[in-house]
């Protein structure tokens, strides 16, 4: 009595096709087969500086031409931070995204007369030369009517690409006020600088 051959990878004919097997030689190896390499893709490098520094959730005073204070900083990469004077310098020329925040808080008494405005003015400055793109302004005005304390309160923020050189400092200040017989405070301000180019 003949036995029927087996159609499995198990045959013993070296002269056999393959393509005859039930069983792939994929199956049998748990492979696939690799192709070709790709194209090499684009370095990115991602941020080439960065630096923070952040304030005090506590209120301070706004006081015009006066510096913000800040009280610790974030993590750095080809910068410096001065929490003492209130700066980060950058190590390299290029082009930079700076970013600012601060929040603020008016008490102010309100007049008998309509649309005076009280106002506080913030730009940044490099090395000392305020940036005329950085300039950023919050307000609020009288209403008319029985005098009377206005309380409110806000944010004033800002972004700004710009061209920078190597060793090149930034400072935050308060360039100019117009409280009236009120005051104005501020906290929680925050200064980003990221190199981008």
């Amino acid at each position: 009595m003949s036995k029927e051959r087996s159609s499995s990878f198990e045959s013993n004919d070296e002269n056999a096709d393959p393509s005859e097997h039930a069983v792939s030689q994929y199956e049998l190896t748990k492979q696939a087969f690799n192709g070709p390499i790709g194209p090499v893709g684009i370095n990115a490098p991602g941020a080439l500086a960065y630096g923070s520094v952040y304030g005090s959730s506590s209120a301070g005073p706004v006081t015009a031409d006066s510096v913000v204070d800040f009280t610790s900083s974030g993590p750095l990469l080809n910068t410096t931070v001065n929490l003492l004077a209130n700066t980060i310098t950058v190590a390299a020329s290029g082009t930079y995204l700076i970013h600012y925040n601060i929040s603020l808080g008016f008490s102010v008494l309100s007049t008998l007369i309509a649309g005076s405005s009280r106002i506080v003015d913030v730009a940044l400055n490099i090395n000392g030369t305020e940036d005329p793109t950085s300039f950023s302004t919050y307000s609020i005005t009288n209403f008319s009517g029985v005098a009377a304390t206005l309380a409110q309160s806000g944010t004033v923020s800002k972004s700004v690409i710009r061209s920078m050189n190597s060793n090149d400092t930034v400072t935050l200040k308060f360039r100019s006020t117009s409280t009236g017989s009120g005051t104005a405070t501020y906290t929680s301000p925050s200064l980003i600088i990221i190199r981008i180019e």
